[in-house]
């Protein structure tokens, strides 16, 4: 019994080894914006919790916690802020008139893949309601009074909401 007991222990030893040899090195790998960047995050959420950073084209971006809110917020290489990206959970926590909005337009028997908010500090706020087709993605960009602004095709896997330019 004490032989099968260690030998069994053995077992778990040794997998637990090689499943630790097994995993790449990049899984630790963690960017860290120059410190401004940090501050200006600090300054505009200073509850942020989770914070993890990374590079889109040109951007700094912020994945983190708010109140309960997965917030993407991205920043220029100025520290200055240029948007939030909140993913919401369902349709349903849109807006009434970017729901309605929404349901008359030409997408409404789509099948709803993701939805955001998009905060701008010097733009009208935004939501995004991305639909799939058979292998059609679209980007429904809508204000927050329900008019469809643009659609964008997603089809080739690009689904970045990304700031406005200027």
């Amino acid at each position: 019994m004490l032989k099968f007991k260690f030998g069994a222990w053995a077992v778990v030893f040794m997998l637990a080894v090689l499943s630790f040899s097994a995993c790449d090195d990049n899984d630790d790998e963690t960017y860290n914006p120059p410190a401004n960047i940090i501050e200006a995050l600090k300054q505009l959420y200073p509850n942020a919790q989770n914070v993890e950073w990374e590079m889109k084209g040109n951007y700094y971006v912020a994945d983190c916690w708010v109140t309960g809110d997965e917030l993407d917020v991205w920043f220029d290489a100025n520290a200055n802020w240029v948007m939030t990206e909140n993913e919401l959970d369902s349709i349903d926590q849109l807006v009434p008139a970017v729901y309605t909005g929404f349901r008359n337009s030409n997408y409404s028997s789509w099948v709803v893949t993701d939805v955001f908010v998009l905060t701008y500090p010097q733009h009208s706020t935004e939501s995004v309601i991305q639909v799939k087709q058979g292998n059609l993605k679209f980007a429904l960009y809508f204000s927050q009074e329900g008019g469809l602004l643009h659609e964008r095709d997603i089809t080739d896997g690009d689904d970045t909401n990304w700031p406005p330019m200027g």
